[in-house]
């Protein structure tokens, strides 16, 4: 009896585990727009820091590793790291951080709403007297620009004081860049219903494959792209991966448009990108 239930267990441990449930559940996703490596500058537009942000352990926690640009009295350079995950028996965000000074902070509230995600501490002790509340805001300022706000509370949260205010500004490459700016130039021009200027944004030979689909020359992307603009909504562009190949880029990523009644539209892609007249445009557009 005992080994069949211990059986059991393990064949539903194993099912459990199997599913990943932090690349499953989209909640665990709600913090990537801070995931990259950023300089982060202070209200004087003086850099405060360097800090690197990366997924680990099977996409459960998003990782801090922070460096401060200058140093303390005593010769050290402040660093410390933070370990933020979404839990999901409370329902709420939470973040631990420690440095290599001794000291620690545990954000146990945390909620991730008007694109920004803010974190609270319960009540802790400063002093033998003093008790105090820390609160922790991250704002989703653009793709290469996030917002830290970090205030304090002495009367149980009615009202706070800002500690630190600072902008992490993305270090990106020049394939980055580039992919970043026509990302930006397709997301506009589709809000605008302007399919011409999307249609254009292709070499004169670029082409579009997909289940079903070949597009190929300036008139049909110009008829499939008006088409497809008639969805309406918003459409959303995220880079997984840049390859650089010779003078070409190989741009894996995910295109997501929300159409005016509200339905999703996802699939993957790869594009190939290619200069022209001194642009660069995309040469094919593969899709899935």
């Amino acid at each position: 009896m005992k080994k069949t239930t211990f059986l059991l267990f393990t064949f539903f441990s194993s099912i459990l585990f199997a599913q990943k449930p932090c690349e499953t559940n989209p909640k665990y996703n709600e913090f990537d727009f801070w995931v990259g490596d950023w300089t982060v500058y202070n209200t004087q537009n003086k850099i405060a820091g360097y800090s690197k942000i990366s997924k680990i352990l099977e996409n459960c926690i998003v990782l801090e590793e922070w460096t401060s640009a200058s140093q303390l009295n005593n010769g050290m350079t402040y660093a410390g790291k933070s370990y933020n995950t979404f839990d999901a028996n409370s329902g709420e965000w939470q973040q631990t951080w420690v440095d290599n000074v001794g000291g620690s902070t545990e954000f146990l509230h945390g909620k991730y709403e008007n694109n920004a995600l803010t974190f609270t501490t319960d009540l802790f002790k400063i002093d033998s007297v003093n008790y105090v509340k820390r609160r922790l805001t991250f704002y989703n300022l653009d793709k290469n620009k996030v917002r830290q706000h970090g205030e304090i509370s002495t009367d149980e949260g009615k009202t706070w004081k800002t500690v630190y205010d600072l902008e992490y500004r993305r270090n990106i490459t020049f394939s980055e860049s580039i992919v970043t700016d026509l990302f930006q130039k397709l997301e506009n021009a589709y809000s605008k219903k302007d399919f011409q200027t999307i249609s254009k944004l292709y070499t004169k030979n670029g082409k579009i494959i997909g289940p079903g689909t070949f597009v190929e020359n300036e008139i049909s992307l110009e008829n499939y792209w008006k088409k497809l603009i008639e969805l309406g909504g918003n459409w959303k562009l995220q880079t997984e991966k840049i390859e650089t190949v010779k003078n070409t880029f190989w741009v894996k990523g995910t295109s997501t448009i929300t159409d005016k009644s509200n339905k999703v539209h996802k699939v993957n892609f790869t594009l190939i990108l290619v200069q022209e007249d001194n642009t660069w445009k995309i040469f094919q557009d593969a899709y899935w």
